[in-house]
């Protein structure tokens, strides 16, 4: 009996869209939608930050779409706006449908890309603690010839934090023994952690220039772990035999010029942190 019942209101439901088809009726009124559709329920769940390199932070922006209905209904595509910190920063729209089961939930995931100069510039205008405003809208659109016009907005505000790449810098180039036969060097090394949270350093490797030529290179075996907000200096001797020196290099040394070196050097940042993991930071310092 309730079968019967549940297929007789399915008939009735076509039959109202058939009888508003034949009276040319080119939209709906609000009236007549709920009475034969339930409408859709679109929600922004949120915005997370998926990974960290040097060019770009990658996002995922998640919807999450429900269907009241007993039956399945197709979705002609979406539509989004993301502002940070009350600036439009990302804009798009897709024609890609796909359907949510009758009396379920999907979640949509839209990746997101800001290039890495954009964050550092919005960071600026924040506090320390790498957070940004965001607001979303979307615009969901059902597929159907009738209902086409038909769509579903969604907004959202909120916060994000951005894990930031650690920060390296050196001081200035000494001489802690020379002679003869050799110069031996000391070179230090600043790293700052400017995130919430901790970060590992790994496989350092480095290699020393000296007017125009490469002296040495090496590499710190030891590991790095750095707590939120802490840095550290890691000093790197280099010794180097004066009888493998060129004319510019021997002469640098010999009237103490130490203007025309340059360090290289690469690591790999990990952390507990999903979006910066086994990251490798190229380094290039000359003074």
């Amino acid at each position: 009996m309730q079968r019967t019942s549940f297929v007789y209101r399915l008939q009735l439901a076509a039959l109202t869209v058939f009888m508003l088809i034949i009276s040319g009726c080119q939209h709906l009124t609000s009236g007549a939608l709920s009475s034969v559709v339930k409408k859709p329920g679109v929600e922004v769940d949120n915005i997370t930050v998926t990974g960290v390199n040097l060019s770009a932070v990658d996002l995922m922006l998640t919807l999450k779409v429900s269907n009241p209905n007993a039956y399945k209904l197709a979705l002609a595509g979406y539509s989004y706006d993301v502002k940070f910190n009350d600036k439009p920063m990302l804009k798009g729209t897709t024609e890609q449908g796909f359907s949510v089961p009758g009396n379920k939930s999907s979640l949509i995931k839209v990746p997101l890309t800001l290039g890495f100069s954009d964050v550092v510039g919005l960071l600026k205008e924040v506090k320390a603690d790498n957070k940004l405003r965001y607001s979303v809208d979307a615009d969901m659109r059902l597929d159907s010839p009738i209902l086409n016009a038909f769509s579903i907005p969604a907004s959202k505000a909120g916060e994000i934090t951005v894990p930031q790449i650690p920060q390296v810098a050196f001081s200035d180039l000494k001489i802690k023994h020379l002679s003869f036969s050799k110069v031996d060097f000391e070179i230090a090394m600043n790293i700052n952690n400017p995130n919430n949270f901790a970060v590992d350093l790994k496989d350092i490797q480095y290699r020393f220039n000296l007017a125009g030529e490469a002296l040495a290179n090496g590499e710190i075996k030891q590991g790095i772990q750095l707590k939120q907000k802490q840095d550290t200096n890691v000093r790197i001797p280099v010794s180097i035999s004066l009888m493998k020196l060129g004319t510019g290099a021997l002469n640098a040394i010999r009237n103490s010029d130490f203007t025309n070196y340059s360090v290289d050097a690469e690591m790999t940042v990990d952390s507990a942190y999903p979006a910066l993991k086994n990251l490798r930071l190229p380094i290039h310092y000359k003074p």
